[in-house]
């Protein structure tokens, strides 16, 4: 039995939202000192954030890619958004790859923390608006 698109895509829906609540609740532990906590958190859900990309997203663009859909900004939408995920995905490398003193600092790490979770947050809000334009217009 097949998946509906719509409902694949409502799950991953779902999924970014308990996502998004997760990492809100790390930044609130990390505020509190909590780091390790914070650590672990994030790098799980960067984890699903990428297989969510890997299995849901990806192929979602490559075929509106192939065949664009008549929506107007529709494409600018969706590679602005694919983009933003991809830049999510660089800062928490470079996080990780300065925390383990594999390289050294560019910018500081909170700095490049407060970028990605902004990145995140309005990733999410184009996301929001896409699954809402493409489901329910």
């Amino acid at each position: 039995m097949a998946i509906d698109i719509r409902t694949l895509a409502t799950a991953n829906l779902v999924v970014q939202l308990v996502l998004i609540a997760l990492i809100l609740g790390a930044v609130y532990l990390a505020r509190r000192g909590r780091i390790k906590r914070h650590c672990t958190i994030v790098r799980g859900a960067v984890v699903v954030q990428i297989i969510a990309i890997l299995i849901v997203m990806l192929p979602s663009l490559l075929g509106y890619v192939a065949n664009v859909p008549p929506i107007p900004f529709l494409y600018p939408e969706l590679l602005i958004h694919h983009i933003l995920g991809l830049v999510l995905i660089a800062i928490f490398i470079y996080v990780n790859l300065e925390v383990g003193h594999v390289i050294r600092p560019i910018v500081k790490r909170k700095d490049a923390m407060w970028a990605a979770l902004g990145v995140w947050l309005v990733a999410l809000a184009l996301g929001i608006i896409l699954y809402l334009t493409v489901y329910y217009t």
